[in-house]
């Protein structure tokens, strides 16, 4: 048993030590186990290290502001004592609030999971309420945050968007959590549908980008030189119709146009790892683009409806399929990013249920944008949150965590 033959172990690295950390010097006897003599030279550096990992004991540090009152001997005049102008407005802390916020948008908990883990981890209870309170200060804290990050990715070169559903309790319609991220923010909000009118709310109608998408109807208002359909998306809806029960020519059309895409995707893959050049790649491309339109007119012919209609409907935006072509090693061919930044919403939804509140749903929106943000550049959102928190709390001057000023 054991590693392979010629397999390279792996070992995990020694933690740089911290000046609270504590080192324990394990020297030899004093005496040599050999001959008894009591002359042992010790090496300066130790021969081998073993570090172990412990938390420390979780508490909760109270602060009490005790005001008092007193009373002038001379005039009789009652005055009373004030608290630090940076005391918080609650009875809990910036450090506390930003764990509490960062457990439901970050790890999903709900808010009685939340009040159960504070109680078992910290002992020490909360209500539901001043749970969900807490995230209501939390989520006006990154209203400033949330609004550059806005500000910034509609200006941004290329963006991928998705949307996904979003349960309001006590509501029979459904409204609509939406995402946009770009290479370096992800901005996220709940609206109240799937429109157009929500998509243009979240690129702004003069997007000037390149916009990656499903082929929802809110995006047809895109330019469709620079709106690039996910082809994961369309290789799905075609496999569909490779599917279908019935067979024959429907089924034989669609998987021609099945082994077309996948044809298009090994193009790209061999492309961007260099094993063909930009003249092979273009000319394969160009035949494959032929090939594919030609079988999405006879997909056009065929008597099953729901398989034609999505035939016309793909020529119909066929400009939209090869926006990919105008920078190859740019614009990806699906919209992967926007779908895996959306997952947190969507285990969220199926965790904590739904918001009973326009205030949770901003809150959703604020701290998911943050949680993301802080993904794509490697940053943790507990530390971003607590200086923001902190900031607000203290009055200080509210911190640009992500350089939003500079840039």
């Amino acid at each position: 048993m054991g590693a392979q033959q010629g397999h390279e172990g792996k070992r995990r690295k020694l933690s740089k030590l911290k000046k609270t950390d504590t080192v324990v010097p394990c020297v030899p006897s004093s005496l040599c186990p050999c001959c008894g003599d009591s002359h042992i030279a010790i090496n300066q550096k130790p021969s081998y290290r073993h570090q172990v990992h412990e938390i420390p004991e979780p508490i909760v540090n109270i602060t009490e502001y005790q005001v008092f009152h007193g009373r002038c001997q001379n005039c009789q005049t009652s005055v009373k004592g004030k608290r630090p102008q940076d005391t918080p407005q609650g009875i809990m802390g910036p450090n506390l609030m930003s764990y509490i916020a960062l457990l439901a948008g970050q790890f999903h908990l709900s808010v009685r999971k939340i009040q159960e883990l504070l109680k078992l981890q910290l002992g020490t209870s909360f209500s539901t309420g001043a749970i969900s309170e807490a995230q209501g200060k939390v989520s006006s804290m990154l209203t400033p945050l949330h609004q550059a990050v806005r500000d910034a990715i509609q200006k941004a070169p290329m963006v991928h968007i998705d949307e996904t559903s979003h349960i309001r309790n006590g509501e029979s319609s459904l409204r609509w959590c939406w995402l946009m991220s770009s290479d370096d923010w992800v901005y996220e909000r709940v609206l109240f549908s799937r429109s157009t009118h929500s998509a243009k709310v979240m690129l702004n109608e003069k997007f000037a980008g390149v916009v990656i998408s499903d082929q929802c109807a809110s995006y047809n208002w895109l330019n469709p030189e620079k709106h690039q359909f996910c082809l994961g998306h369309l290789k799905r809806n075609l496999q569909q119709m490779a599917d279908y029960s019935g067979g024959g020519l429907t089924a034989f059309i669609g998987k021609r146009l099945t082994l077309l895409i996948n044809m298009i995707f090994r193009t790209q893959h061999c492309y961007e790892e260099e094993n063909i050049s930009a003249e092979i790649y273009f000319r394969r491309m160009k035949r494959l683009r032929k090939s594919l339109t030609r079988w999405l007119h006879k997909g056009a012919d065929v008597t099953t409806s729901r398989y034609s209609g999505r035939c016309k409907f793909i020529l119909k935006h066929e400009v939209s399929l090869w926006v990919f072509l105008t920078a190859p090693l740019t614009i990806p061919l699906t919209n992967n990013e926007a779908e895996r930044r959306l997952r947190g919403s969507v285990i969220m939804r199926k965790i904590s249920f739904g918001t009973s509140s326009d205030r949770g749903d901003k809150f959703r929106g604020r701290i998911h944008t943050l949680v993301e943000t802080c993904k794509k550049r490697s940053m943790s959102p507990f530390i971003a949150l607590q200086q923001i928190v902190n900031a607000v709390v203290k009055k200080q001057p509210y911190p640009d965590i992500f350089n939003l000023c500079s840039g």
